[in-house]
């Protein structure tokens, strides 16, 4: 069972990481940790810091907040809201979601797996893109 000290360190850490946090993954997850979104499938350690390596290339600004959380047996489920203002973009976005984290009982994260709706959140967002799919999604509401 994972301690609740480590899933609030676990918060501290993504509530305040900078790029200046990505030699520590090793200290945060494990070898052989995932971490999923709708964009990203990494495995292992090195590609998951790649995954915010390239975050932080492609934002100017970020701001991540842990909203509230639950913990059963050594799994932790986290509710969150993810600003990001896009390299060239005035506006920032927000994103709402929810992840799943497993962690092993030293308190290393096995895998973290992020769950939100990227079409409505961000693609909606693009001036192409967006306006296709806001039409489809008026097309086939029911209300």
């Amino acid at each position: 069972m994972v301690s609740r000290d480590a899933v609030a360190a676990y918060i501290h850490f993504f509530e305040n990481l900078t790029p200046e946090d990505l030699p520590r993954f090793e200290q945060v997850f494990a070898a052989d940790a995932r971490f999923r979104d709708p964009f990203n499938d990494a495995r292992g350690v090195e590609a998951v810091r790649r995954v915010f390596e390239k975050m932080f290339a492609d934002v100017d600004d970020h701001h991540f907040k842990v909203l509230d959380h639950a913990v059963d047996g050594n799994r932790a489920y986290l509710n969150w809201e993810f600003r990001i203002t896009p390299s060239g973009r005035k506006q920032a976005l927000t994103i709402l979601g929810m992840c799943t984290v497993d962690f092993r009982d030293d308190g290393k994260v096995t895998a973290h797996i992020d769950h939100y709706d990227a079409a409505s959140q961000l693609y909606e967002s693009l001036p192409l893109v967006g306006t296709l799919l806001r039409f489809i999604r008026r097309r086939i509401a029911a209300v």
